[in-house]
């Protein structure tokens, strides 16, 4: 019987509860209260010392109405209380204050999200007639956002640099990139791609962030952008790859691999994957394969003869490195990379042929395998020697290969010279 009785009681609460909302007086008066809450609001706002606490209290209170959130003054007036907040730790920031960072910076991302929703409502709102309101929020809205669009990069840089907060960090630079597409910004001069001379560095950070949270398809988002700067293009292909290889997109990964390798062929990460793959699926056939594709469509092109050079190399076909190496050599004399791997291609090849080589003294054979040995150095010698005169300051390039080489040819005086450069480093 109670539990009928109690079932009866809930009923009636929400019939009334029903009626008040479905009540129109009730409801009209309800409504010109919301009305009169965001005015009040903005009157807090608009005072030096208003209450922020009390207005954004008043306008919370009124988020309910769809009549309210329909038009933009209640977004205004939030993006306004935001504003507030972050000029306030700002200003500390210049008086050498101590302001608190976090809100200063999570206060001007919600000025960013309520202004656009402001403009977005503010486009589409009409009045009791049905005719579109006045706009008056759009363009003083509209500069802040460009003037302090940077600070959304300071922002992203404090949560991930400080704080490694990769979260935070993608918020704030996803904020920066894509605010240039929101129609309140979009197509002004400063946010055009082309005029922007920080968005392909924050696209690089963003997908930073990305990669730390394994986001692979925000990272994909990103980098087509990063893809286009001129220092951080190569990382742009590298993130990419290595999205594609988490999401187990082999085709996509090795393709994108590929393209990093005729574009970068110096850095090491899409030649070293691009290896190991080969390698541990035994697709030796499919890396000459690549390798003699890119120079079968520009011979000329000492980059790719190179590249050919370093895969047939690695992949230990050491008479096609040889011969790529000295094609790129003949295109460009120059080339030191090529020249010190040619030295090193021929030291290999005297380091494989030393543990077959006889070393029984009193052999005929032991002289003659020795000259064989040494003509490899012979060979490699003026290879290194190049590499040293085109980039003294690159030691790495041509001081362990000289070393080899002078102790292995008995030359006192240079080996002499080489062991006081390797002492001093």
């Amino acid at each position: 019987m109670k539990k009928v009785l109690f079932s009866i009681s809930l009923m009636m609460l929400s019939c009334i509860v029903i009626f008040a909302q479905t009540d129109p007086k009730a409801y009209a008066k309800e409504l010109k209260n919301a009305q009169k809450a965001v005015k009040q609001a903005q009157m807090l706002v608009d005072t030096q010392d208003g209450d922020l606490n009390q207005a954004q209290i008043l306008v919370d209170g009124v988020m309910k109405y769809p009549e309210i959130t329909a038009q933009p003054d209640v977004w205004n007036v939030i993006g306004s209380i935001q504003k507030k907040y972050f000029e306030a730790e700002q200003q500390k920031l210049w008086l050498k204050q101590t302001p608190d960072m976090n809100k200063m910076y999570n206060s001007l991302y919600n000025v960013y999200t309520n202004f656009f929703k402001c403009d977005s409502v503010e486009k589409k709102a009409v009045d009791k007639k049905g005719r579109p309101i006045k706009v008056k929020f759009h363009e003083p809205n509209k500069q802040f956002l460009l003037a302090h669009r940077g600070w959304l990069i300071n922002g992203g840089a404090k949560f991930y640099t400080e704080d490694k907060d990769y979260e935070k960090a993608l918020k704030f630079f996803a904020m920066y990139i894509e605010s240039a597409n929101d129609p309140m910004l979009a197509g002004d001069s400063a946010v055009i791609a082309t005029n922007d001379t920080l968005l392909t560095q924050v696209a690089y950070y963003a997908s930073m962030a990305s990669r730390q949270l394994k986001y692979n398809d925000m990272v994909l988002k990103y980098t087509p952008i990063v893809k286009t700067d001129k220092e951080y293009c190569c990382y742009g292909y590298e993130f990419t790859a290595a999205a594609y290889k988490e999401m187990g997109d082999t085709v996509k990964w090795i393709a994108e691999l590929q393209e990093g390798v005729k574009r970068f062929p110096d850095y090491n990460y899409f030649v070293g994957n691009l290896l190991e793959y080969y390698d541990t699926s035994g697709k030796y056939d499919e890396a000459l394969k690549f390798a003699n594709s890119m120079v079968e469509k520009d011979p000329q092109d000492a980059f790719m003869q190179y590249v050919k050079g370093y895969l047939c190399q690695n992949l230990l076909k050491y008479d096609m490195a040889i011969e790529a190496y000295k094609a790129a050599i003949a295109i460009n004399p120059d080339y030191a990379e090529a020249n010190a791997n040619l030295g090193l291609v021929y030291c290999q090849l005297a380091r494989d042929f030393g543990e077959k080589a006889s070393y029984d003294m009193k052999s005929a054979q032991y002289k003659k395998d020795q000259e064989t040995l040494k003509n490899y150095y012979r060979q490699a010698k003026p290879y290194y020697e190049k590499v040293r005169q085109l980039k003294p300051d690159k030691q790495e390039l041509w001081l362990n290969g000289l070393h080899s080489i002078y102790y292995m040819l008995n030359m006192g005086p240079e080996l002499e010279e080489i062991e006081k450069l390797m002492n001093n480093n």
